[in-house]
């Protein structure tokens, strides 16, 4: 028996909230371990450029298998600090997908550059490579690969368009802590990697937090300067830089929940294959996937032109979701403001109205699994 038929069609059922994510349970399971490692960061009262900063940038570097991971403030400030560490100048063009969310292209705008939108591909997260392709001029310096959701993008086939231009790539990873493009982590592909590690991430900090990967040593030693003020040593400005450190207290958050990565990653892979399954029947898309790439599921994402009513019915069922997002970055206010120029990305736009995230996060029980399939059951047999 499908574990949503617990709750099966037209039957009472006992109304459970769910939210879209719950924090606390992970806390509760590494709570005793965090206590004492927060002991020991209070009683050393060494609370930046410590040992448990030093030690996750070594034990998350190995984890992506990149020679370098350098920690930060927030991912913001990691995709800032790569563009400033590949030298990128006001006026230079960087390529990106329309449907990432705004932290992705606030950098690009604060160092003067000019961000030019792609639509995004059907059937993929990613952007379209011939948008990608035909926006590319000779003002052009970088692409930015966004890893939407948990799902790396084509990596091959953007690092071929970018070498054939002689344009840098940077992968914005994000979102997909863990993900894996044909056998190696979804890190380090292109030639500098962002990350944020904040709260919602599937690797976390209770806080801001960020980290910069790369296999190239100038730009690595590039970003540690950059990060403190420029700084070699003390009061030794080498370059002016900015101040971006990840703190000893979230760093110790991180070294307690990276050895559980994989395992929670996986629980969402269960859940993922479950959803899918189970949503086959219904005229929903679930998210892609492909052999050689494995998603990570950042966020569990339906499509429907019915998103809003589905929507609300989960909502008042007591089941949290998300949109991720509800506007494209060329329809937002700021962009208008700023005197962009106004695009036409129809899948990009469809993605932006149609899209409904449901938890996934590795804690849900097999209960609050069967209920949020059985309520979106549910609603398709009203709609019917």
């Amino acid at each position: 028996m499908n574990k949503a038929a617990l709750f099966g069609k037209n039957r009472k059922q006992r109304q459970i909230q769910i939210p879209l994510l719950d924090l606390t349970r992970k806390y509760r399971a590494i709570e005793d371990e965090l206590t004492q490692r927060w002991r020991a960061v209070f009683s050393s009262m060494k609370l930046l450029n410590g040992p448990n900063v030093a030690a996750f940038e070594k034990e998350f570097a190995t984890y992506c298998g990149v020679k370098y991971a350098i920690g930060v403030a927030s991912g913001t400030d990691a995709v800032y600090l790569s563009l400033q560490a590949l030298d990128l100048c006001p006026g230079d063009e960087v390529i990106l997908p329309a449907h990432a969310p705004a932290p992705v292209v606030e950098p690009v705008m604060a160092i003067g550059a000019v961000p030019v939108l792609v639509d995004k591909v059907k059937g993929d997260y990613g952007a379209d490579l011939e948008s990608v392709k035909d926006a590319i001029t000779t003002r052009t310096r970088a692409i930015i690969a966004v890893h939407l959701l948990g799902l790396p993008c084509d990596m091959d086939a953007i690092l071929e368009i970018a070498q054939r231009q002689n344009v840098s790539v940077i992968e914005d990873a994000s979102q997909a802590q863990g993900a894996v493009y044909k056998g190696r982590r979804a890190a380090g592909l292109g030639m500098v990697t962002p990350m944020s590690l904040g709260p919602v991430k599937n690797l976390a900090c209770y806080g801001d937090g960020g980290i910069v990967l790369t296999n190239d040593d100038s730009l690595a030693e590039r970003v540690r300067l950059l990060r403190v003020h420029g700084q070699a040593e003390k009061y030794d400005h080498r370059i002016y830089g900015w101040n971006s450190r990840l703190d000893e207290i979230q760093a110790a958050v991180l070294r307690a929940k990276l050895p559980t990565l994989d395992q929670d990653n996986a629980r969402r892979g269960e859940i993922a294959a479950e959803y899918s399954d189970y949503f086959r029947s219904h005229p929903l898309k679930t998210p892609p996937t492909f052999p050689d790439r494995i998603s990570v599921y950042h966020q569990y994402v339906v499509e429907t032109p019915l998103r809003d009513s589905l929507k609300k019915f989960l909502n008042d069922k007591g089941i949290g979701t998300g949109i991720y997002y509800p506007i494209p970055l060329h329809q937002h206010a700021a962009w208008r403001a700023k005197g962009l120029p106004q695009y036409s990305l129809p899948e990009a736009e469809r993605f932006s109205r149609e899209n409904l995230a449901l938890p996934v996060f590795p804690e849900l029980s097999d209960e609050e699994v069967s209920y949020i399939m059985s309520a979106v059951d549910d609603f398709f047999s009203i709609m019917d």
